[in-house]
């Protein structure tokens, strides 16, 4: 009892083993806690890569332009090779038109450099002139002292088509099969062939390539003039 005749209240104190047992349940669920946020963050990444293309998967966006733009046909011809080709009657491949590969339909045998190229549908190829000089102006493009042969090419078309001749290309090749220079120089006065023949008319053009005196013996000259016909060849040596 208290002074005043009242009773005493006891506060009941809490127990160290209580404490301690509170402690360890607080801590159990703060580690299980700690465990599901690994997990969780476990399988958003996982989930996340799964959704991601592969580095090599996908083509860039520039490879893919570059297929495009590659894909699209030249404008000019290029020729596709300087080196023989497969047939030797045509020791250099045709040049690619429009984007097309060519597909001649009239062919004709080879000829020798003083002799004529036919086809079968009247259109005839010659070497009509050939004259020797070197180059004596100065300035860009030119070679003073550099030989040259210069080459007068004759087409006649007896077909009744007429023959788009805007994309001829010449190549003429030593006794190695390597190919000439061309020669641009004000002394070569070269022309190339340019327009279309029409039936029953003639065209002719001056080409000039650097050859050595002493490599003129054996040449090969090449006259792809349009798709239709095989590329006429000339074999022999220049004099």
């Amino acid at each position: 009892m208290t002074p005043f005749g009242g009773f005493r209240t006891r506060i009941p104190t809490a127990s160290p083993i209580g404490e301690n047992w509170g402690m360890a349940i607080v801590g159990i669920v703060r580690a299980y806690a700690c465990v599901a946020s690994l997990v969780l963050c476990a399988a958003l990444v996982a989930c996340s890569s799964v959704g991601e293309p592969q580095g090599d998967a996908t083509p860039s966006a520039s490879s893919s332009a570059s297929s495009t733009s590659s894909a699209e046909p030249s404008a000019t011809p290029t020729p596709s090779s300087t080196s023989a080709g497969s047939d030797p009657d045509q020791p250099v491949d045709k040049v690619s038109r429009d984007g097309k590969a060519p597909k001649p339909t009239q062919s004709a045998e080879p000829a020798s450099t003083s002799g004529a190229v036919s086809y079968k549908d009247s259109v005839e190829v010659e070497i009509t002139s050939i004259s020797f000089d070197e180059e004596t102006s100065k300035g860009p493009g030119s070679f003073p002292g550099r030989e040259f042969a210069r080459l007068t090419i004759t087409i006649t078309n007896g077909s009744d088509k007429p023959i788009d001749l805007g994309t001829a290309v010449l190549t003429l090749l030593d006794a190695t099969g390597a190919p000439q220079t061309k020669v641009y120089a004000a002394d070569a006065e070269a022309t190339d062939f340019a327009g279309v023949l029409k039936p029953g008319k003639t065209a002719t053009a001056d080409y000039a390539f650097a050859v050595a005196s002493d490599a003129r013996s054996k040449i090969t000259l090449v006259v792809d003039f349009d798709t239709v016909h095989t590329s006429a060849v000339f074999r022999g040596d220049l004099s």
